[in-house]
């Protein structure tokens, strides 16, 4: 779904479950702990909180945990990317060495070892392995 159409959807659910109306949307999510998860036709899984803005009242973000999503932390993130720039430039698969040496060159430390299917490569295998 485009993010057009994940909106519209949203909307229309919040429309039909009287939450729409800033009121009725406060006194959801307020009910809900702060938050409300709202699942979509095509599977995916999202999140309505309070907005902090003055003129907007619903925040929309994935689900921890949806159809389509994947998390990483930022370290990771950022290695993965920079490896992905080294090892398209050098023709390598990446090697701890060429982990330590991307993380020291970004500000972060080196990680003692690297584990297939975790971290690190975890993150590379998903964004730049072919399927």
């Amino acid at each position: 779904m485009s993010p057009a159409d994940i909106a519209d959807a949203i909307l229309r659910i919040l429309q039909l479950n009287q939450a729409f109306q800033e009121d009725d949307f406060i006194r959801l999510v307020d009910s809900k702990n702060g938050y409300h998860q709202i699942s979509l036709e095509d599977g995916s899984e999202w999140i309505v909180r309070k907005c902090n803005e003055p003129d907007r009242y619903i925040h929309l973000h994935p689900a921890w945990e949806g159809l389509f999503s994947i998390r990483f932390k930022g370290s990771t993130l950022k290695t993965a990317y920079l490896l992905k720039i080294r090892s398209s430039i050098s023709g390598e698969a990446p090697t701890l060495a060429m982990v330590n040496r991307v993380r020291i060159q970004i500000g972060l430390s080196p990680v003692k070892k690297l584990e297939r299917n975790m971290g690190i490569l975890n993150c590379y295998e998903k964004f730049f392995s072919p399927e």
